[in-house]
């Protein structure tokens, strides 16, 4: 048999009289639930202290409240304690911390019939905690989020801890112990979704990309910060992991936004609801006649803080009903579930119970049926609720609170009819006024109207506007006919909604401009490759009647507030930032002129022209003479890329090499050096020149990369050239970080036939100890020791150091930016093998490095 005791809490005292009046002590299985009211950390603490001394033995769970049950009657602010014995039951507490959520908690499958559980936040789910309880086990798992008023935490305990961060539970162990549940909530859906576009935890920020304030004026007419009471009468139901969960506005904050009584993601889609009395009744009467009918002797109560607000009257006497099934104690929750396994159906906005019962048997059939009756309904005054008849009779007295709920109900039935029909007439309004019929995509209008909006809600917050524009498009209009040109726009339509995400809006402005405003802050490295992925997508071929189409698109882009305050002006210097594209040629990306660094902007720039520079055939290669210090015979070049843009003109290598290797294009371009490099020398081999090697530098990230080596490999094989002739240029601050990597690849690279040169030797990290290991054929000494290279010098003498150890390891030695003859002659004495510089030649194209072959060589004496 199970019996429950519920008491207030006064003082010690007082709990002493109760405890030995009731002879508590004598029992060994007893759950003491304790909801403290408005309570703090001490109050707390002073019961926890209190318990241990009277009932030392007693297992023990509690949470603050705002309200609690006592006598079957809800109690606020007041400390309640409910004491359940069970007679077979064992009874198991514990307290879990939120920090603690891996260990997991243990648990005794064998005979577990329910486990109650109390959490201090709506989102913590009780099932990650015991889910290691097997599916096809029947657990009723039950309890709710705690309260506490707003100005104070809410808090959760046991006996000897206590958390505002977790979840206490109860696990009750009895084969035999009878359950059944009770769960109240009937509600219907009242319109269309309403789109979560931006959310902070429980903060909606935005609603359909407009501020809750705002959209709740301009679709319902009224302001939310003239109800009094949000929460109770603007109840929301959003999908999560397939169920319906209930939500309310627990506040309206200054800045227009919302606080949801929980956390709420980007994307949730909310519906506003309204409960249906005549059904919850239906359903109340049904379960408490099933309920009846069984030999109940404890309930748990679990009834949520809106539901209670909002149908104070049916509440009440719900629970008076379930107060006659036997001893009811509980709680007021913020958020409520219960569920026939450890999957928790978090609902809200109910009246859940567990009834409990040691007595392994029906009440005799005999017995008269429950009977199950509504009163009439009663305009003119509200009455008590009539007490239970001992035989057990059912009904809800309608108040006039109650009378007008119903009404409500029924009218909300036929508007939501009215509405449905009405929503899909300015369903198809809307689109005929806002959409482009063409593309389906949101026309002029949207778009201007979009922006005015993004200007209004972005107060501190900046937001990009793309123009995109395709190239040539008139070409085909006049050469193929407006049909085909429609059926390219369709096309390009489709493929720029496949990048829609919630934070980017597409639109068609006009013709073959199409418009994407990113309301999300980017910067314009992360708009750069969403640009890059536009112009790829529209670059995709299409193909009309066996002509395939090769498209591409100009894209300009402003920032608000950056590029202009009003939607007029962004509009328009984002078609400016377009046209400037379009006539440097098409394909590009530009942002229009504004307060952004210009350099930042130009090295952006520079990154999109770079990665159509190969496919242009803008790189090319020039070949600076190495000449061979024992004989003044030019037997090497050095090939060194430079960039001529259409309209930059020479772009130095110091400036898109560092893009390059930011960006990962230098392994494209990498490849094409070796390509050209490789297949220009083997050119020269092939009229004779059979003497000349040709040396290529290799940056550390396309040396690394996994595919190196097997770009280099197509390099010799495609030109045919000897490997031995090609000298791959290796920094040595590229290969410091990963030395056993660096040498794995380098053998590789020497199995080949290829030399190895270190470049700009001496500027790095070297040491003996590192440079013994590697396996090269040449250091190359870098031109900053030759710049002051005079025998006085500190240089000077580094440069005696770096030959003199390139001899003792059986390498040879390459000085670079020499200048002058004086240079070249110390060089010589000091048996340095190779030499390069202005003074030898400039890098120049390969026509002109055969005339230097042919008519000149160097008298060094």
């Amino acid at each position: 048999m199970v019996e429950t005791y519920n008491y207030e809490f006064i003082d010690k005292e007082q709990l002493k009289n109760f405890i030995e009046k009731h002879r508590l002590r004598l029992y060994t299985n007893i759950l003491a639930q304790i909801f403290v009211g408005n309570g703090t950390w001490k109050e707390i603490q002073e019961i926890q202290f209190i318990m241990k001394e009277l009932l030392p033995d007693v297992q023990l769970i509690g949470c603050t409240s705002s309200a609690a049950i006592l006598d079957g009657k809800i109690v606020e602010g007041r400390t309640v304690i409910n004491f359940t014995l069970f007679e077979h039951t064992k009874v198991e507490t514990g307290l879990i911390q939120i920090t603690d959520h891996d260990k997991k908690v243990e648990t005794d499958n064998l005979d577990l019939k329910t486990i109650i559980a109390y959490t201090t936040h709506p989102s913590i789910q009780t099932r990650d905690f015991f889910n290691d309880i097997p599916a096809e086990k029947e657990v009723i798992v039950a309890g709710g989020s705690a309260t506490n008023t707003s100005d104070k935490e809410v808090l959760v305990f046991t006996s000897d801890s206590v958390t505002s961060n977790g979840i206490v539970f109860v696990k009750l162990y009895n084969p035999n112990l009878f359950i059944d549940t009770y769960h109240n909530i009937e509600y219907s859906k009242v319109g269309e979704c309403i789109k979560i576009t931006e959310a902070e935890n429980d903060r909606i920020l935005s609603i359909n990309n407009e501020k809750p304030i705002r959209f709740f004026e301009q679709s319902f007419g009224f302001n939310l910060k003239d109800f009094h009471q949000a929460g109770c009468e603007l109840p929301f139901i959003f999908l999560k992991n397939g169920e319906d969960k209930f939500c309310f506005i627990k506040d309206i904050l200054p800045d227009g936004a919302m606080r949801a009584s929980l956390e709420l993601r980007s994307g949730d889609e909310l519906f506003l609801v309204y409960f249906d009395l005549a059904r919850m009744i239906e359903s109340s009467l049904l379960q408490l006649n099933r309920l009846a009918n069984d030999s109940v002797e404890t309930v748990f109560t679990f009834i949520n803080m809106g539901r209670k607000t909002l149908f104070e009257s049916f509440t009440s006497q719900e629970l008076h009903h379930l107060q006659a099934l036997g001893e009811v104690s509980g709680l007021i929750t913020l958020s409520e579930g219960m569920s026939g396994s450890v999957k928790d159906v978090t609902t809200n906005f109910s009246v859940s119970a567990i009834a409990l019962s040691e007595t392994d048997k029906l009440l005799d059939a005999s017995k008269k049926d429950v009977e199950i009756a509504i009163s009439e309904i009663s305009s003119e005054r509200e009455t008590e609720t009539p007490p239970a008849a001992k035989r057990k009779e059912f009904y809800y007295h309608f108040t006039s609170e109650m009378s007008k709920q119903l009404y409500f109900a029924n009218t909300m039935k036929l508007v939501t009819k009215q509405l449905a029909c009405l929503s899909c007439s300015l369903e198809k309004a809307n689109r005929m006024l806002f959409y482009d019929k063409d593309t389906d995509l949101p026309n002029r209008l949207k778009i201007t109207e979009t922006v005015d909006n993004l200007i209004s809600d972005s107060v501190n917050k900046k937001f990009a506007v793309l123009f995109i524009d395709i190239d040539r498009f008139k070409l085909i209009n006049d050469s193929f006919g407006h049909y085909v040109g429609d059926m390219v726009i369709g096309i390009i339509a489709n493929r720029l909604k496949s990048l829609l995400t919630d934070d980017i809006f597409i639109g068609r402005f006009a013709g073959d401009k199409f418009t994407v405003i990113l309301r999300k802050e980017l910067d314009a490295k992360q708009i750069m490759i969403l640009a890059n992925k536009i112009l790829l997508s529209i670059s995709e071929p299409l193909e009309y009647e066996g002509q395939e189409f090769a498209i591409s698109a100009s894209i300009g882009v402003s920032y608000y507030p950056d590029d202009g305050n009003d939607t007029e002006t962004i509009l328009r210097n984002t078609d400016t930032a377009m046209n400037r594209a379009k006539k440097y040629g098409g394909n590009q990306i530009i942002f229009f002129a504004s307060e952004m660094n210009v350099q930042i902007k130009y090295k952006f720039e520079l990154e999109n022209y770079l990665r159509r520079a190969i496919e242009k055939k803008e790189l090319f290669l020039l070949y600076q003479p190495v000449v061979d210090l024992q004989t003044g015979q030019i037997n090497g070049s050095e090939a060194l890329i430079r960039w001529n843009h259409p309209n930059l003109g020479l772009i130095s290598p110091m400036e898109f090499i560092p893009i390059a290797e930011e960006t990962g294009l230098i392994h494209e371009i990498g490849k094409w050096v070796l390509m050209e490099g490789c297949r220009q020398n083997q050119e020269w081999f092939d009229k004779g020149y059979d003497e000349l090697f040709i040396s290529i530098n290799v940056s550390a990230r396309q040396f690394l990369h996994p595919t190196f080596v097997e770009h280099l490999h197509e390099s010799l094989q495609y030109s045919g050239m000897d490997p031995k002739k090609l000298h791959l240029e290796l920094t040595e601050t590229g290969m410091i970080d990963n030395v056993e990597k660096s040498i794995a690849i380098m053998q590789e690279i020497q199995n080949l036939g290829v030399r190895i040169s270190i470049d700009d030797f001496g500027t790095g990290y070297s040491s003996l100890s590192y440079l013994k290991n590697l396996p090269i054929d040449t250091l190359k000494i870098d031109r900053s020791f030759i710049n002051n290279f005079t025998s006085e010098t500190v240089d000077y003498s580094i440069v005696k150091a770096i030959i003199t150890m390139g001899n003792g390891l059986s390498v040879k030695v390459v000085a670079e930016g020499v200048e002058t003859y004086e240079q070249l002659i110390e060089l010589k004495k000091m048996n340095c093998d190779y030499a390069q510089g202005y003074y030898i030649e400039k890098p120049v194209y390969p026509d002109r490095f055969i005339e230097i072959m042919n008519n000149k060589k160097f008298q060094i004496s």
